[in-house]
Order: structure tokens, then C-alpha cells, then sequence
């Protein structure tokens, strides 16, 4: 099944006057924030706070940092609806029709679940959701210092969105040679990386040995999405949290932070 990139307008230009007077009238690009309904078969399961591009590899890499589908094979169709909710903000509705077995299992497993662009856990009912039990990552190849350095410096260069809006976050996704692949931007980080993890299973991309870059810091949330899908490394521009680094070396998920000035801090590794 073959997807094209799903995208809209993502950035406005909006006027604004300085109430002290002191500066001229002027305008800025700000970043687009969306209401974003998915549903799987008709069924309402999420509600996300998105930026408007790449929304069919986010939708699918949702779906399958989710556990809702393993394999892109389990989507039958993406069908997508746009509309307007008061007062007056556009909005978008994507459902996924899935395989039949997928979707029983779906059905089984199915909660009330409502996202937004800061918080990963919002809807679960208990802690056994909260931290689930997850496979254990093969051991990785290790990467260079001198690799890490490089991504850090040239990241920039690949966030289109990033240079006319700013305020948005980046995932890079990175060759187990260094090379970088594909850049996706979101005003959640969370969907940024739901981004990246949908188009690694349209491009039928095994991420074991990848990397992905982030510009945000590394939570837990993060950390079981690279794991669900079998991502070998997630690399921050910013630290990691206690429980992020506690759940990254039980599960073998190599965690890199590249600070502004020092050297990298490697906090997991699971190198053979």
C-alpha cells in the first residue's frame, strides 16, 4: 500500500502591534497547531494537537508506537476529513480502516485516550499502562563521537519548518551509517517522532542500528515509542529523565545526550 504525504498549510503570517507603542506594527510566522481526530474503523480513539504535515506517516507511526498495528499491511485504508469547529478553527479527522485481526485486537484492548502535545501518557487507567512490559532490544553497533558531532552541528540544516517559525520540535532519522534520511517537524515532540516511526513502516525501513535526533529532552514516553518499534538510539539536545534513563537501560535502547558545549553523554548503551 502506497501513501502519499499528507500535509497542509503549516505556518500563518499574523500581525501584531506592541501595546507600549514603542516598536512599529509587524508580523510574524507562527507555526500551525490543529485539533487532529483519529479514529480506527469509525471508532474514535484519539484526540492530538498536531502540526499539519506528514500527517499519514504520523497517523501510522501513532498507530504503531500504540501497538495498534504491527506491520503496514494491517492498514487497509486512510481516509481523511477536514472541517470547522467553534469558533471557527479548522480541524481534521483521519480514520484508519484496519485488517480484521488487528482491529478485534483493538476492540479488546480499546480505552478512552486524549493526547495533547505535551504529555505522552494523558488517558491511560493504570500504572501497568502507564509502564508496560516490553521486548528487549538486540544489542546496536556502536556510533562515532565524530558522527554525533556532526548531526548535532548540521541539524539545523534540515528544519525547514524550524527556520521560518521556530517553536517547533525536530526528529532526524539517522543510517546505521550516519546519514541522515528524513527530518520531521511537530509542535509536539511526541509527534515528531510518531512522524519518523510512520515513515520507516511506509518505507519498509527495519530501524534496528538507526538513530533518531531529537531536539527536545528524552522522557519516558519517548523512550517505549523507540523500543515498541525497535529503534536502536534516540540522541537529545537536551538531558534525559531519571525514569527515561532507568527504562532505556532495561530495555537496551542506546540514550545520547549531545550537550551545547561538552563532549556527547552516553547514559545507555547496548553495544554487542
Amino acid at each position: 500500500m502506497q501513501y502519499s504525504s499528507l500535509s497542509f498549510p503549516c505556518f500563518q503570517r499574523h500581525s501584531f502591534d506592541r501595546c507600549d507603542n514603542q516598536l512599529a506594527a509587524g508580523s510574524a510566522k507562527l507555526v500551525e497547531e490543529v485539533p487532529l481526530a483519529i479514529s480506527i474503523n469509525d471508532i474514535t480513539h484519539a484526540v492530538m494537537m498536531v502540526t499539519p504535515n506528514q500527517l499519514d506517516a504520523f497517523v501510522i507511526g501513532f498507530a504503531r508506537s500504540e501497538g495498534i498495528i504491527e506491520h503496514i499491511s494491517d492498514v487497509r485504508d486512510l481516509e481523511v476529513e477536514t472541517t470547522k469547529i467553534p469558533p471557527n478553527i479548522d480541524s481534521i479527522a483521519i480514520n484508519l480502516t484496519l485488517s480484521s485481526r488487528r482491529f478485534a485486537n483493538f476492540k479488546q484492548k480499546k480505552h478512552a485516550h486524549l493526547g495533547a502535545t505535551g504529555c505522552g501518557l494523558c488517558g491511560v487507567e493504570s500504572l501497568p499502562q502507564a509502564i508496560p512490559t516490553l521486548a528487549t532490544l538486540p544489542p546496536s553497533e556502536p556510533i562515532a563521537e565524530s558522527t554525533l558531532l556532526s548531526l548535532k552541528s548540521r541539524l539545523a540544516d534540515y528544519q525547514t519548518l524550524g527556520k521560518q517559525t521556530g517553536a517547533v520540535h525536530a526528529a532526524l532519522l539517522v543510517s546505521p551509517n550516519g546519514d541522515p534520511i528524513i527530518c520531521m517537524e511537530d509542535i509536539g515532540r511526541h509527534n515528531a517522532l510518531d512522524k519518523v516511526i510512520g515513515y520507516a513502516l511506509q518505507q519498509d525501513i527495519n530501524l534496528h542500528n538507526y538513530s533518531v535526533l531529537m531536539t527536545s529532552r528524552c522522557s519516558t514516553e519517548l523512550v517505549q515509542k523507540a523500543v515498541r518499534v525497535g529503534l536502536s538510539r534516540l540522541i537529545h539536545l537536551a538531558s534525559p529523565s531519571t525514569l527515561a534513563v532507568t527504562l532505556a537501560e532495561h530495555y537496551g535502547l542506546t540514550l545520547i545526550h549531545l550537550p551545547k558545549q561538552d563532549s556527547p553523554r552516553i547514559f545507555t548503551s547496548s553495544t554487542p
